[in-house]
């Protein structure tokens, strides 16, 4: 009762802006899920270039998160939260207005990357100031639900436009929801520069590659690959779906759905249970999933499968969110948040093309997936007991 209290004071009204710039960036990203189709109900020859379309933007945001800590030194968070919002309205406007052939699609889309970048860590320095690390777990249990919404609410939505060929409809959708996020931003104060000036000496002192040798740091960014690689997988899976005769949409909406009401409900056991282990632990599960969906042969099936997976992706993404703050500490939470924000980007980028390379070598999505996955699974069980053993402090990285 006290936690309830506790979430519903000032920290609520953060936790709602938090929760609204994460779902208006996941939306761009699900939203976009239909581009291709969209490209070719236009007439725009895609060639060989389509995945190219698809994942520059994680690509763009791979290559310029490293350097994002030198501009937040710079601009401050509120100024590069400000302008990863101008650079999604540039390339949502830019695709709607200019995209008349996929290199300009690319270009702008490339655009994207960079808006994901700047957003992303800079959220990140948001939620280490204003919330409290008794309340983080749940809190951001919270705001990750709005990671699972748009796959209940855009996909299905932007899937119809495109099924309906109202395609002024859904390339406009994109401009207007950045707008309408810009407004709900600027509600957010400027962090304050509570940390000291030998603190911030302190910053440049520690390297990517010093903070990679740190062996909690090396098991985090091990973990979070692994998560990341399953996670990315949801980018092929239509292709899976299609070769086992299925619709995708009953593993989508399920497994969303799951993660929304898990994180929704269930929150607290962020707070309460062991995340530096159990976030390994959502990793097997998830990766188990995407091994064991390649025997589904209906939708019952794969909606369980679903179910499951969402449970894993539930607990896992605000857990492995959570040790970015719990690790980085005041000083190094943004150099840790670039750390997974490259992780991820990187995969998300890769995976498709690591999947199209398993998938004509193997001749089959599902064998190409239980190969991958099944690895996956075992290198994330490997990860568990380790972890115990690293994990065997809860201090941050000032503390080493």
């Amino acid at each position: 009762m006290n936690g309830t209290r506790k979430i519903l004071s000032p920290e609520l009204g953060y936790i709602f802006i938090f929760f609204s710039i994460t779902f208006i960036s996941a939306s761009m990203e699900s939203g976009y899920y239909f581009l291709l189709p969209y490209l070719e109900g236009r007439g725009i020859p895609l060639g060989a270039l389509g995945g190219v379309a698809m994942g520059i933007c994680y690509g763009i945001s791979f290559f310029i998160r490293p350097f994002v800590p030198f501009f937040e030194q710079r601009l401050g968070n509120d100024k590069m939260l400000l302008g990863g919002y101008a650079c999604f309205f540039i390339s949502a406007a830019g695709i709607a207005l200019f995209a008349k052939e996929i290199f300009s699609v690319i270009i702008w889309r490339g655009i994207t990357g960079l808006g994901l970048s700047m957003v992303g860590v800079s959220l990140t320095a948001y939620e280490r100031q204003f919330i409290p690390e008794n309340i983080r777990g749940r809190s951001i249990a919270l705001i990750t639900t709005a990671y699972s919404l748009p796959s209940l609410i855009i996909v299905p939505a932007m899937e119809l436009l495109i099924t309906k060929e109202l395609y002024l409809c859904y390339i406009f959708f994109f401009p207007l929801l950045v707008a309408a996020g810009t407004a709900v931003i600027r509600k957010l104060p400027k962090i304050e520069e509570r940390g000291t000036a030998a603190e911030a000496d302190d910053m440049p002192s520690i390297s990517y590659i010093s903070l990679l040798r740190k062996p909690q740091i090396s098991l985090f960014a091990v973990s979070a690959a692994l998560f990341a690689l399953t996670d990315a997988g949801q980018l092929t899976f239509v292709q899976l779906t299609g070769e086992l005769g299925l619709t995708a949409s009953y593993f989508f909406s399920v497994s969303a759905g799951t993660a929304l009401l898990f994180r929704i409900l269930c929150g607290k056991l962020i707070d309460m249970l062991p995340r530096k282990i159990c976030a390994s632990g959502a990793t097997a599960i998830t990766a188990a999933m995407m091994f064991i969906m390649t025997t589904a042969s209906t939708a019952s099936s794969l909606m369980l499968y679903g179910f499951i997976f969402g449970i894993g992706m539930g607990f896992g993404y605000p857990a492995f969110m959570c040790l970015i703050l719990d690790l980085g500490g005041k000083a190094y939470v943004t150099r840790l948040a670039v750390v997974f924000g490259l992780i991820y980007s990187g995969f998300f980028f890769l995976t498709p093309v690591i999947m199209e390379f398993f998938i004509n070598i193997m001749g089959s999505v599902a064998l190409a997936y239980k190969v991958i996955y099944g690895s996956v699974f075992l290198a994330a069980a490997i990860t568990v007991p380790v972890g115990a053993k690293v994990y065997r402090k809860t201090n941050n990285i000032q503390e080493w």
